[in-house]
This record gives structure tokens, sequence and C-alpha cells, in this order.
């Protein structure tokens, strides 16, 4: 097993490698058509996520007809990993020439109150984009980031990393270390489109259906002081829109859990609305509203999935109560 594990390990290793490589050497367009390539056939082979994707969107958007869009989800995925290497070794001059801001003045308008900031997304257009916010703007912003057990393999990814100037923090401490810095009045960059646990999530509305949400980031949001900064990357022609919102005061909800459930929602709003007018460039291969085994069961069995996931967070909430 030992050895097994080992071959995969160096597999992945020298594949990655070698994907990197392909993606940096490769003229652009054509690092980007293989990337949609492969999202084709990722689509072709992979029929229970392709019909999770359709589902899903069939339910959240009210639209029977999802195959072309579905198929379009799974391509942006390609396109998602080139533009990750691809942005990372351009140069300042470049990425400033490819990347489009709007709503700049909400940006400036939160760093100026002194406060802490909570930069939110989604997984929507190519959140990895605005890693690169700091040589896009001047501004400094830190995030947290998983590891990964093989050594060889986070070499490259946290090389990658580094080049866009955003400070990355190990993910021990993980909220206290992001309070910290709110109250030190940094800035923190968040995802928050993420299923929460079965013990500690809660349930927000998200494109009209109950989702399980990590309460996390409206928490830190909260305990920290934050002005928190809607922000997204959207692909447009060949680079990419970076689009700021108008910023929400933490404190204006309060405390205690009816706050944090108040911001969350909010924050979920947000990310919806975004979705509902970019369909094409979200995450819709996550499973959202429920865990993905039961979303195959729902699908395998021909049960509307809405109501599935009614019935559901209804029989959570009951469990929770009692």
């Amino acid at each position: 097993m030992h050895v097994i594990a080992r071959a995969f390990s160096a597999a992945q290793y020298w594949g990655t490698r070698f994907m990197i490589r392909l993606i940096r050497t490769a003229p652009y367009h054509a690092a980007i058509a293989l990337g949609r390539l492969v999202g084709v056939l990722l689509f072709a082979c992979m029929p229970l996520r392709r019909k999770l994707v359709m589902v899903q969107m069939e339910a959240a958007l009210g639209t029977p007809d999802t195959f072309r869009l579905a198929l379009k989800v799974f391509m942006n995925q390609g396109e998602i990993l080139v533009d990750t290497v691809r942005y990372a070794y351009m140069d300042d001059a470049e990425i400033r020439n490819r990347i489009r801001v709007e709503g700049k003045e909400h940006l400036e308008e939160a760093l100026g109150r002194g406060a802490g900031v909570m930069m939110i997304t989604g997984h929507i257009g190519n959140w990895e984009i605005l890693s690169h916010l700091p040589r896009l703007l001047g501004i400094q912003f830190c995030v947290m980031a998983d590891r990964r057990k093989d050594a060889r393999l986070e070499s490259l990814i946290d090389d990658i990393r580094a080049k866009s100037g955003a400070t990355i923090l190990p993910p021990k401490g993980k909220a206290l270390m992001l309070i910290r810095e709110l109250k030190k009045g940094n800035t923190i960059g968040m995802v928050v489109d993420q299923k929460g646990s079965r013990s500690g999530g809660i349930f927000c509305d998200f494109l009209g259906m109950p989702a399980p949400t990590n309460p996390a980031p409206a928490l830190i949001a909260i305990k920290g002081g934050a002005l928190v900064l809607p922000v997204c990357a959207l692909r447009e022609r060949s680079g990419f829109l970076v689009r700021f919102f108008p910023a929400m005061d933490a404190a204006a909800f309060g405390r205690g859990p009816e706050a944090i459930h108040a911001l969350s929602q909010r924050m979920q709003s947000w990310v919806a609305e975004v979705v509902s007018r970019h369909p094409d460039q979200w995450f819709w291969l996550h499973s959202r509203w429920v865990k993905r085994k039961t979303a195959s069961k729902i699908i395998q069995s021909g049960r509307d999935f809405r109501a599935s996931v009614i019935d559901l967070a209804g029989q959570t909430r009951q469990e929770g109560a009692s």
C-alpha cells in the first residue's frame, strides 16, 4: 500500500509540474482552448456530476434547458486552472492591462475608515484572480489556505501563491488569527458560499432554497468589528472585471446568534445576486444545498430536487431544535 501511495504521490507531483509548465509555455489562447477541452471531456465523462450541475441549475434558476449552460460551467473550470497559473507568472503591467476595475471607490471608502476590512467573494468567475489585488491596486491583505500533506506538491502550489502578493496564513488558529488581523485594522479575504457542518452550520436562503452555510465569516466579521466588502472577478473577453460593491458594517448587525445569521444571509444574498446575473460563471459542480451523496440519491431516485432540499432542511432544523 505504501508503494502504491508513493507512486500516486509521485505521479501527482510530476503531472502537476508538467501541467504548469505546459500552461506557462503554450500561447495563451492555445492554453485556454486546452483548458476548455479538458472541461468538455470532464462534462462527457462525469455523468453524475453533470446531472448534479443541471439539476441544481434547474431548481435554483427555474431554467428547464440547462445543457449548454452546464457545458459552459465545465469549460470554465479549465479556464480557471489556466488563468490561475498564467496570471501568477505575468508581470504587473500585463496584470493591469488584463484586469478592469469597477467600484474602486467602495474599496477606498472602506480602507479609509480605519477599521479592519473583510473582503468576501464566492466561487464566481475566477476567485483566484483576486489574490493579485496587491499587484493590481497596491493593497495588502491576507487569506488562509489549507496545506497538502505532499511537501513537493505543496511547494509547487506555494510558488504560485507567493507570486500573487497576498499574505498566506497557515490554517491553524483560523478564526482567532483572522479576528486579530481585523482588530489591528488589517484586511483579510474570505470565500463565503460554502456549507457549514451539520452541527455548527446555519441555514440561509440561497437562490430560493435553504442552504447549510458556514457561520464563520459572519462570526469573524462581527468579532473583529469589520467592514464587509463584497468583491468578485468576472471573466470578460480575454481578461477579467474586478468589481467592488458597497461595504456592510458588521457592527450594524449587533452581536450573538441572530446577528451572525442576519449577516450570513446578507452575504449569501449578495453571492446569489451575482450568480443570477452570471450563472455560467459560478461553481455549480459543488453540491451547495445538500451533501453530494444525498444529492446523488435524490437524482438517482428521480425525486424533485427543490422539494427534497426543503424537506431535508426542515428535518435538520427539527433535529437541532429537539
